[in-house]
C-alpha cells in the first residue's frame, strides 16, 4: 500500500529553493507558529490534498527537461516536510530512480527522534536547514516553541552524506 502525503501546493519552476530550476512541493503541516511565516495556510496538518508518490511523480517528470538543463531538481518544503518523512523519503527514492536531484528545506523541528528521518537523509542530496534563533527565549517568542526540541537538527547536521547544508537563513531584524 502506498504512503499518502498531504500536499498544500507545488511550484513547477522555482529558482530560489535550491540550485537550478526546481519542482517545489509545499507539504501540509508545521508545528511552529513563526510570527513572520509566509506559508501560514500550510500549518494545519489535516489540510491540503492527499496524494501518492505515483501521483506526484507524474507531475514531476513533466518538468524533467527544465530541471536537467539547469542543474535543478525537486525540493520538499512546507509547512514542514519532515513531519511527513516517510512520504518524502519514498518520493525522494522515486526521484533518485529517475536521476533527479533532491533537496530538503527544513526547520529541523521534530517532536521526537524518528529513524525514518535518517532514511530520508540517505536519499537527500542537499539540505537547506532554516534555524530560526539560537537564543531559546527569543526563539519561543518568534516561533512559539523551544529550540531545545530540535532533535532533527542534530540528525540533519550530523554524519549524513548530503552534498551540503546551505548557509543558515536569518531575518536580521528578528535575530
Amino acid at each position: 500500500m502506498s504512503v499518502i502525503g498531504r500536499i498544500h501546493s507545488f511550484e513547477s519552476c522555482g529558482t530560489v529553493d535550491g540550485p537550478g530550476i526546481r519542482f517545489i512541493t509545499f507539504f501540509q503541516g508545521c508545528l511552529m507558529r513563526c510570527l513572520y511565516c509566509h506559508n501560514r495556510d500550510t500549518w494545519d496538518t489535516h489540510g491540503g490534498k492527499e496524494v501518492t508518490v505515483e501521483d506526484l511523480m507524474k507531475e514531476v517528470v513533466t518538468y524533467r527537461h527544465f530541471m536537467n538543463a539547469s542543474g535543478g531538481g525537486v525540493t520538499a518544503s512546507g509547512g514542514e516536510a519532515i513531519l511527513q518523512a516517510e512520504f518524502v523519503r519514498d518520493w525522494f527514492r522515486a526521484c533518485k530512480k529517475e536521476g533527479i536531484h533532491t533537496c530538503l528545506d527544513t526547520n529541523g523541528f521534530v517532536r521526537r527522534y524518528d529513524p525514518v528521518i535518517d532514511e530520508l537523509l540517505e536519499v537527500t542530496d542537499l539540505v537547506m536547514l532554516d534555524l530560526k534563533q539560537m537564543n531559546d527565549e527569543i526563539h519561543q517568542n518568534l516561533v512559539g516553541v523551544s529550540n531545545h526540541r530540535h532533535a532533527g537538527v542534530r540528525q540533519i547536521s550530523g554524519e549524513q552524506k548530503c552534498e551540503g547544508v546551505d548557509p543558515l537563513r536569518c531575518c536580521p531584524r528578528l535575530v
